[in-house]
């Protein structure tokens, strides 16, 4: 390791330990400072957002490096703030400006600049994109309002039960809101928490997490469920990969190994029950949560491959396996549709009535539902 990166290293990990509650936090909530903002983007070829629907690009905020101050938001608010040729995390060159600003307070502005975490490898759209899973782009700044706090990262374990503050600019609300939670699942970098009754989320993407002690442990990625309740919740991406872009880590990009990928071999060889087993020992590793992505839809990729190649039991088996990690009505709705190829309907019935409990607007659902009651 060269001396610039250990030096970086040094002030980055400055933040790891010995962090102290930030003054700001003890005072009521009315007197915090301004912390969220909304994204203005625009490029050279007059280009903004994909949708004039779109009147900004979700939300920022600032970071305090100990040495620097930079500007972050969603990965993924790239789909929206992009060029039409632009389907890389890569500005090309062609960024006019991207300013933040409290909503409803252009004066108190940031000016954002290079994007320092930069890589025409890395997709934004499509089955092989994966920028979720890293959905943090950090910015240089030319101007900073005074007037805007940033936030001091924490790099240190957070833990199911504690509690957050998330700083975000919904579209429907007239000005940057703060909303208070409590972690309910972590996941590796992917840490979920409950969502405040009536709270909107469109718009809040980019929002920093916040812990009780004001320091930021995470950026929020969008809508999520509380798989224990099945009640609403949100869900972000922890300081984990902060941290690599804060010191330089390379290769900073590397995508998750799919689950599904990690265990069609062994259903192949081996079947059903023990391709199961080995999912359930990769996830009892924590550690394994850096390297595989468990998501559900990755298990159900799996098991509509299968379906397809008319191995129908091992597509329901993974379509259970799915639900106990997280039930979706998605999920439920295709298993139904499988136990009717397979002639069970009965147990159709069971799996579209809960595809429809679980989103009563479910209309494939609802339909299949109809036709299987008039035979």
């Amino acid at each position: 390791m060269n001396k610039f990166k250990t030096l970086l290293l040094a002030i980055v990990c400055a933040n790891c330990v010995a962090q102290h509650e930030e003054s700001w936090i003890d005072k009521s909530k009315e007197q915090w400072p301004a912390i969220a903002m909304i994204n203005n983007v625009e490029y050279k070829n007059g280009e903004s957002y994909i949708h004039s629907s779109f009147e900004y690009a979700g939300t920022g905020f600032l970071i305090d490096t100990g040495s620097d101050t930079l500007a972050a938001t969603a990965k993924h608010v790239l789909w929206i703030a992009k060029t039409k040729s632009m389907n890389s995390v890569d500005l090309q060159g062609n960024l006019k400006k991207w300013i933040m600003h409290p909503k409803g307070n252009p004066n108190d502005s940031v000016i954002a600049t290079k994007l320092i975490n930069t890589d025409s490898s890395e997709i934004l759209t499509g089955p092989k994109s994966t920028i979720t899973e890293r959905d943090w782009i950090v910015f240089r700044t030319e101007y900073v309002s005074p007037n805007i706090k940033p936030l001091k990262p924490r790099f240190t374990e957070v833990k199911v039960g504690e509690s957050v503050y998330y700083f975000g600019c919904p579209y429907k609300d007239k000005k940057c809101i703060t909303e208070e939670g409590k972690i309910l699942e972590i996941e590796g970098s992917r840490i979920v928490f409950s969502l405040p009754e009536e709270a909107n989320v469109a718009g809040a993407s980019g929002s920093p997490i916040v812990d009780k002690n004001g320091l930021l442990i995470g950026i929020v990625g969008g809508s999520a469920t509380d798989k224990f309740t099945g009640a609403n919740a949100i869900y972000g991406t922890s300081t984990h990969y902060l941290k690599k872009i804060l010191t330089k880590e390379q290769p900073l990009n590397v995508p998750l190994i799919s689950i599904d990928n990690a265990i069609k071999n062994v259903i192949l060889k081996e079947g059903l029950e023990v391709g199961i087993q080995k999912f359930n020992t990769l996830k009892k590793d924590k550690n394994n949560y850096f390297i595989y992505n468990f998501s559900p839809e990755k298990i159900n990729a799996l098991a509509d491959e299968f379906v397809e190649n008319e191995n129908y039991d091992i597509g329901i088996g993974l379509y259970e396996l799915s639900i106990k990690e997280l039930a979706l009505t998605g999920t439920y709705t295709k298993m139904a549709n499988v136990y009717l190829k397979v002639d069970k309907k009965d147990k159709a019935i069971d799996a579209f009535k809960n595809a429809i409990k679980l989103w009563p607007d479910n209309e494939e659902a609802i339909t299949g539902l109809k036709k299987l009651d008039k035979r």
